[in-house]
């Protein structure tokens, strides 16, 4: 049951998990989920270029700008567990702090399941990157012997990668797609909030159309219409075979 989840959304700049996952995570929240979201950083140099051709601007401006957009996609969303660090974007490097940083919230939230980037995503060099620290962070929480502040290991959950915005270019294949249907007008709504990127929202609504489209040609549906997709870092054990292609909570 949704209810029982608690999904961590680790995103490498402060607009990439709302173009990538805000539909799964209004549909996780609306069933009852808890939803946690961690930006690595603010995005405020490769991302943020309009904003740097106004005359005078300041990295502590653009961070305050790429803060509240984010800020107001996850209150349109009703995410309340929302986290911005402050790393270097385009410098983001995987490195003891930040893994070990990410180790501890990992910890904390004892999350059900991950998701980050997927390690094919070419279209930015952090992307790549953060599913890295996500990866070993993972890996670090469930160790025994790690003093992380006194905070007890995490179990062993699945971690999705999410869709690049130019998936072709990345190698990108979906292995999973969430119907996002009933919650598209919401995710519309979060991506209209990210004022600096404004090829943003007719990028992902064209994906989440085509992925909607696939996703109702694998399991026969006429009713979705919009779906998200993303990629397994590992093969999920389960007690039986599924039956069918479409799996309930």
């Amino acid at each position: 049951m949704l209810k029982d989840q608690r999904l961590l959304v680790v995103s490498a700049h402060s607009a990439d998990w709302v173009w990538r996952s805000s539909g799964t995570i209004a549909k996780y929240l609306a069933g009852g989920a808890q939803v946690f979201v961690v930006c690595l950083t603010y995005g405020a140099r490769g991302e943020s270029g309009p904003l740097w051709r106004q005359e005078g601007q300041t990295a502590e401006n653009v961070k305050k700008i790429r803060m509240t957009e984010s800020m107001n996609a996850a209150k349109v969303l009703g995410v309340t567990n929302f986290e911005m660090w402050d790393y270097d974007d385009f410098l983001l490097d995987v490195n003891s702090d930040v893994v070990q940083k990410l180790n501890e919230k990992i910890r904390e939230v004892q999350p059900t399941l991950i998701i980050t980037h997927d390690k094919q995503d070419s279209t930015n060099p952090d992307h790549g990157l953060a599913r890295e620290i996500v990866y070993r962070a993972s890996i670090l929480s469930r160790q025994a012997g790690i003093e992380s502040n006194g905070l007890k290991p995490a179990k062993a959950v699945p971690i999705y990668g999410f869709e690049a915005s130019e998936p072709e270019r990345s190698g990108y294949v979906p292995a999973v797609y969430i119907d996002i249907t009933d919650f598209f007008e919401k995710k519309l709504e979060a991506m209209k909030c990210i004022a600096t990127q404004t090829e943003g929202p007719n990028i992902h609504t064209r994906l989440s159309t085509h992925r909607g489209w696939q996703a109702a040609r694998t399991i026969g549906s006429k009713t979705i219409k919009y779906a998200e997709s993303f990629t397994m870092s590992d093969a999920l054990v389960v007690a039986e075979l599924p039956v069918s292609k479409l799996q309930t909570f």
